[in-house]
C-alpha cells in the first residue's frame, strides 16, 4: 500500500502510459512484500514459540490450582457429613446431599459430580450424575486416573463409630484445564494481532516514505530524461542510496536545462501515507484511556456529584465539544491548512491529556476533557481535509479508506494497550502516555503531512442562498438523513451500549465480550482498502452505501434472532464490513452530490453538516437504545434497531436515485 495524489496531465508517451500506471497502483509490489512477509514470519515464530511456552507453563500451574480447590470443596461437604453423623443420623439416611452439591455447581462450572463412597468405593451419595455413573467413572479412574474425562479428587473421612471408611470424592472436567489456558491463547492473539498490525504499520510508512514514493518520481524523472525534456527534478528527499543517486542525475539536469534555456520543476508525491500514522497516533492518544476513564472519572468526581453521574458528566463535555468543534473546524479548515490545524489540535490533545491526568475535580476535570475533544476534532478534520486535497473523485474514496483503517487500527490497539499500562502503573500514567503520544504526534506532523497540499485559494464564503441550495438538495438529504446518521446512531447504539450488555447477562466475560467487539474494527482492517477500490473503480459511491446499509440490517436482525454469543460474534463482524463498505463512500458521495456548492465554497461546509449530523446520531444511539431497553428489553431493542436499519436503507434506495452517467465516468475521464 503506498500513496496516492491526484492524476497529472502527461504526454501520450509510452514513459508517461508506464509511470500513470504505476502511479494508479496502491498496492507495492516486488521486493516491498518479501521485506513485508519475512517481518510478519519472524515475528509469527517468535510469537508462537513464546505462546507454546506460556500454556505449558500455565497448564501444570492450574492443575495445582484446581487440585486446591476441589479439596476445598470436599472438606465443606465433609464437614457438613461428620456434622449429620454427630447428630446421630444414619450415613445412608442422609438427605439433601445433592442439593448441596447442585449448589457448589453453581460457584463453580468446573464441578460435574460428587459422591460419598465407602472403602468398597461403593457409591453411598450422588449429585450431578447417578450413582451407576460414577461408580464407572471411579472404577476407571482407580488404575489410571488419566484415562477418564474428570480430574478426580478423594477426601477421606473417618466415621468413629462403626469404624467403616468414608470419602468425599469430586470430580471436575478436564477442559477446566484448557479453558484458562484457551482464554490466555486469545489474549496471546489479540497481542499477537496488535503487534503484528503495528509492525506492518511501521513497515509501511518506512518503506513507503523512503523506497516507493523517491523510486516512483525517479521513474518519472528519468523517463522524462530519455525524452530529452529537462523539466523535471528529483524532490523527494531521501538521504539513502536513491537520494544520492538522484542528486547526481538532479545535477546533469540543471546543467543541461542551463544550456538549452529550460527552467526544471521539482517532482514530488504526496506523503499521503503519512496521514494514516497522523491520524493512528491521534485516535491512539485518546482511546489509550479508554478502558479505566469511567472509573477514573467517578474517582475524580465522587467529592462533588455521585461518581456515576459525574463520570456521565465529563464524558458528555467531552462529546459535546467534539460534536460542536468537527462543523465549525470543517469551515475553517482550508484557510487555516491541514498542518497546521494538525498541530494546533495535536497541541490542545497534548494539554487536555495532560491535564487530565492531574485533575483535582469535576470543574478542572470537565475543561480538560472538553479541551482535548477540542483537539479530537481539529486533527480529525484536518487529517480528513489533507485527503480531500491529495485526492480527487478517482480515488477518494481509497484516500478516505486509508485514513479511517488507521483510525480502527487505534481503536483496537489503544484500549488493549492502555487496559495493560493502567493495571501496572496506574491511570495517571496511562493519560500521561497518551499525552506523551499526541506530543510526538505534533513533531511527526511536519515530516508526514507534506505542506505541498495546501497552496489553495481559499474559497470564497457561502452567501445564505449557497447554503439554502445545498441544504436543499434532495439526494444530500437523503444521504444523510437515512445513511449517514443511521449508521453512526446504530454503532454506538448496537456495538457499544447493547452487545456489551447482552453478552455480559448471557454469561460471557469481560475479555469475551472484548473480544466480540475487537471483531468489527478488525474486520473493517481487513476488508475497507479493497472494498474502497472497488468503489473508487465502480464510481458509484452510492450503491456502496447501500449495501452497506443492507449489510448492518442484516447482521442485526440475526443478533436479535438468535441472542446468542456466537451469533452477536458473526452480526459484529457483519457490522464491520458494513461500516467498511458505507462510512468512506459517505463522503466520496456527500462531495459528489454537491458538487456545484464544493466548485464554488469549498469542501468545508458539506463537510460541517456532514459531520454534524454522524455525530448527532452517536449521541442519540445509546440514548435511544436505553430507552428501548427500559421499554422492551434487550433483545427486542437489537430487532427494533434492525427494523430502523432495514426502513433506512430501503428509504435511501428509494428515495437517492441513479447516479448520473457524467458523474460515473468523471474519474475515469480525469
Amino acid at each position: 500500500m503506498t500513496d496516492f495524489s491526484p492524476p497529472k496531465a502527461a504526454p501520450n508517451s509510452q514513459p508517461a502510459q508506464h509511470a500513470d500506471h504505476a502511479h494508479s497502483r496502491l498496492l507495492p509490489k516486488g521486493t516491498i512484500w518479501i521485506l513485508l512477509l519475512l517481518s510478519t514470519v519472524t515475528l509469527c515464530l517468535a510469537l508462537i514459540s513464546i505462546s507454546w511456552r506460556a500454556a505449558d507453563l500455565a497448564r501444570d500451574e492450574l492443575q495445582t490450582e484446581i487440585t486446591e480447590k476441589a479439596e476445598i470443596e470436599a472438606r465443606a461437604l465433609g464437614e457438613k457429613i461428620e456434622k449429620a453423623l454427630h447428630l446421630g443420623i444414619p450415613l445412608r439416611g442422609i438427605v439433601g446431599f445433592e442439593s448441596v452439591v447442585d449448589k457448589l455447581r453453581d460457584g463453580d462450572p468446573d464441578l460435574v459430580f460428587a459422591a460419598v463412597t465407602n472403602d468398597q468405593n461403593d457409591v453411598l451419595h450422588a449429585g450431578g450424575l447417578t450413582g451407576d455413573e460414577i461408580g464407572l467413572t471411579l472404577a476407571v479412574a482407580t488404575p489410571s486416573p488419566d484415562d477418564t474425562p474428570y480430574i478426580v479428587t478423594r477426601l477421606a473421612l473417618t466415621h468413629d463409630n462403626d469404624h467403616e471408611d468414608i470419602a468425599i470424592v469430586l470430580g471436575h472436567t478436564r477442559a477446566a484445564l484448557m479453558r484458562p489456558v484457551t482464554d490466555n491463547l486469545f489474549d496471546i492473539a489479540i497481542i499477537f494481532i496488535i503487534t503484528l498490525a503495528l509492525s506492518f504499520e511501521l513497515m509501511l510508512l518506512v518503506l513507503t516514505v523512503n523506497v516507493a514514493l523517491p523510486v516512483r518520481v525517479a521513474r518519472k524523472v528519468l523517463g522524462n530524461v530519455r525524452d530529452r525534456k529537462f523539466t523535471l527534478l528529483h524532490g523527494q528527499s531521501t538521504h539513502d542510496e536513491i537520494g544520492q543517486f538522484m542528486e547526481r542525475i538532479n545535477a546533469v539536469i540543471s546543467s543541461t536545462a542551463k544550456k538549452i534555456g529550460t527552467h526544471p520543476q521539482t517532482e514530488r508525491e504526496v506523503r499521503l501515507i503519512g496521514v494514516r500514522m497522523l491520524a493512528f497516533m491521534f485516535v491512539l492518544a485518546e482511546e489509550l484511556a479508554r478502558p479505566i476513564m469511567p472509573s477514573f472519572f467517578s474517582q475524580v468526581t465522587s467529592s462533588s456529584l455521585d461518581g456515576q453521574l459525574g463520570a456521565g458528566v465529563v464524558m458528555a463535555a467531552h462529546l459535546l465539544m467534539v460534536a460542536l468543534a468537527m462543523p465549525i473546524c470543517s469551515l475553517f479548515q482550508e484557510r487555516v491548512g491541514s498542518l497546521r490545524m494538525y498541530l494546533c489540535g495535536a497541541f490542545l490533545a497534548t494539554l487536555g491529556l495532560f491535564g487530565t491526568a492531574f485533575a483535582a475535580g469535576i470543574w478542572d476535570l470537565v475543561l480538560w476533557r472538553a479541551l482535548s475533544g477540542i483537539g479530537y476534532a481539529t486533527t480529525f478534520v484536518a487529517c480528513q481535509s489533507y485527503v480531500l486535497n491529495a485526492t480527487n473523485s478517482s480515488n477518494r474514496t481509497q484516500g478516505t479508506a486509508m485514513m479511517v483503517s488507521g483510525i480502527m487500527l487505534a481503536d483496537i490497539c489503544g484500549p488493549a494497550i492502555g487496559g495493560i499500562v493502567a493495571g501496572h502503573f496506574g491511570p495517571d500514567t496511562t493519560f500521561l502516555g497518551g499525552a506523551a503520544i499526541a506530543s510526538l504526534a505534533v513533531a511527526l506532523a511536519f515530516f508526514l503531512m507534506d505542506n505541498m497540499v495546501r497552496g489553495k485559494t481559499p474559497p470564497p464564503i457561502p452567501t445564505k442562498a449557497a447554503l439554502k441550495a445545498m441544504l436543499g438538495n434532495r439526494r444530500l438529504q437523503v444521504l444523510i438523513l437515512f445513511a449517514a446518521m443511521p449508521a453512526k446512531l446504530i454503532l454506538s447504539g448496537f456495538l457499544y451500549y447493547l452487545t456489551p450488555i447482552i453478552l455480559l447477562q448471557s454469561g460471557a466475560t469481560t475479555a469475551e465480550t472484548g473480544r466480540v467487539i475487537m471483531l468489527y474494527g478488525l474486520v473493517a482492517i481487513l476488508t475497507g482498502w479493497f472494498i474502497a477500490k472497488w468503489t473508487d473503480k465502480s464510481q458509484n459511491e452510492t450503491r456502496a452505501v447501500g449495501i452497506g446499509g443492507g449489510l448492518t440490517a442484516a447482521g442485526l436482525l440475526l443478533a436479535g434472532w438468535m441472542p446468542e454469543y456466537a451469533t452477536f460474534a458473526v452480526a459484529v463482524a457483519v457490522l464491520g464490513l458494513a461500516q467498511a463498505t458505507s462510512i468512506p463512500a459517505q463522503l466520496s458521495a456527500s462531495l459528489k452530490l454537491s458538487k456545484d456548492f464544493t466548485e464554488q465554497h469549498g469542501t468545508g461546509p458539506v463537510l460541517a453538516v456532514l459531520r454534524l449530523t454522524e455525530r448527532l446520531g452517536g449521541a442519540i444511539g445509546p440514548l435511544l437504545a436505553a430507552g428501548l431497553t427500559l421499554w422492551v428489553g434487550t433483545t427486542q431493542a437489537v430487532w427494533i434497531l434492525g427494523a430502523f436499519a432495514a426502513v433506512s436503507v430501503l428509504c435511501f434506495e428509494l428515495l437517492i436515485g441513479h447516479v448520473p452517467a457524467e458523474q460515473k465516468d468523471e474519474g475515469t475521464v480525469k
